[in-house]
């Protein structure tokens, strides 16, 4: 999983990290640290959707080389994530063409090295899930950009619902869905990605503000009832890709919350 945030791809976000004959083929102007515009935020001072497509390729880079033996590591990846800022505010627009070049260059990768085109897996933050759709996307707009490398670069989207286990799961389905029935409503392009949308959800026992889950402190076997409650509506109200658990660490770890999260999970699908 590749993250869009500094802190968590200082390598990425510092510069090339390839052999000299590979360097060799690429062009120097993006060779260096990414300038970024406020320290430890993502965004560069300027040339948003190119020093993305830049970090997406040095995504592709680790992907290619972080292996064993200097071998690949996986064969595909997960993005972490269509943030927040590209809602509203002055930064909107930078932070959309940008996000749009960071996906342009995990599906892309450096075609003077060879890369394949690659889809993947996009995880977009909950602040975005129910707002973004409904916005205009003129042709050829920084939004369209985005929408469009969300579609391109996309095999699963997955929208950060994270339901707070509380109240009726039904009531916290109709809630949670809004955004994904918004993609089914919108244009041709998000519809597509409205068709691949799943669910992101979590186990529950860690206590955050932004996980949700099991914030009444319930046992096990109520949580679990909860949640298949929820997984069921929610799976009625739209059709889904899939149900995905995020955060197995912790308490979320422990071998019967793991166990039955991904039971739930796969509960409306057949086996």
């Amino acid at each position: 999983m590749f993250s869009i945030q500094p802190k968590s791809s200082t390598g990425p976000y510092a510069g090339r990290h390839l052999p000299k004959a590979d360097l060799d083929r690429l062009d120097p102007r993006y060779g260096g640290a990414i300038p970024l515009h406020t320290p430890g935020k993502p965004l560069p001072r300027g040339d948003y959707l190119l020093w993305g497509r830049e970090l997406g390729c040095r995504f592709r880079d680790t992907l290619r080389h972080a292996g064993r033996n200097n071998e690949a590591i996986a064969t595909t990846w997960q993005f972490d994530e269509v943030v927040a800022e590209v809602v509203s505010g002055q930064l909107a627009v930078p932070y959309r063409l940008y996000v749009a070049g960071v996906l342009q260059g995990l599906h892309f990768g450096r075609e003077a090295l060879g890369d394949p085109r690659q889809r993947g897996m996009v995880w977009a933050a909950e602040a975005t899930l129910a707002p973004l759709p409904r916005l205009r996307t003129p042709t050829g707009s920084p939004l369209a950009f985005l929408w469009d490398a969300i579609d391109n670069a996309s095999r699963l989207y997955v929208g950060e619902e994270y339901v707070a286990f509380d109240g009726d799961p039904v009531r916290a389905a109709e809630r949670s869905s809004v955004g994904q029935r918004r993609l089914l409503a919108a244009g041709p392009i998000r519809r597509k990605i409205g068709h691949k949308y799943v669910v992101g959800m979590t186990p529950g026992f860690i206590r955050s503000s932004q996980l949700g889950g099991n914030v009444h402190g319930w046992p096990l076997a109520r949580v679990n009832e909860w949640r298949d409650g929820f997984v069921r509506a929610r799976a009625r109200l739209a059709p889904v890709a899939g149900f995905g658990q995020f955060n197995f660490t912790g308490e979320n770890a422990r071998a019967d919350v793991a166990r039955t999260a991904i039971q739930s999970a796969a509960f409306p699908f057949p086996t």
